[in-house]
């Protein structure tokens, strides 16, 4: 499956105004179904293959250092990459927004609570009491 990124501010304001919403320590998880535009390639006359749009949120809330934020950024990026063919549903959109606690957290936690939610985000039966989702009907 393909990983396209997100860069433009109005998509992520798109995707956080229609998108279940999905939390942990960590990380607040964001998703949606992409847009039709993605969907189809018009140059070719063909339907898009796999694919997941993603972007990646480390406020200056979490850290005032430039350097942590990266360094955040970069292991959410890499945890992504690396668990997105088992949790990930193609066509979709994510925005995974750092919380303050990912400063302190080892690799493995970061790892674990962005697994947890994307279980969880498509699976809302399952609820568990550290973490929490909420579905937006706009």
């Amino acid at each position: 499956m393909k990983i396209i990124s997100i860069k433009k501010s109005a998509e992520f304001q798109k995707i956080s105004k229609k998108s279940d919403k999905f939390y942990s320590k960590t990380v607040l998880l964001l998703s949606s179904p992409s847009p039709q535009n993605y969907l189809f390639n018009p140059e070719q006359s063909k339907n898009a293959k796999d694919f997941c749009r993603v972007g990646y949120t480390v406020a200056k809330t979490v850290s005032k250092s430039a350097v942590v934020r990266n360094l955040a950024k970069r292991r959410l990026r890499e945890i992504f990459r690396a668990i997105a063919p088992k949790f990930v549903k193609k066509n979709h959109d994510y925005v995974v927004i750092a919380r303050r606690e990912i400063v302190d957290a080892d690799f493995a936690k970061i790892s674990a609570d962005l697994q947890f939610c994307l279980k969880r985000i498509h699976n809302p039966n399952n609820n568990s009491s550290q973490s929490k989702i909420v579905k937006n009907d706009r």
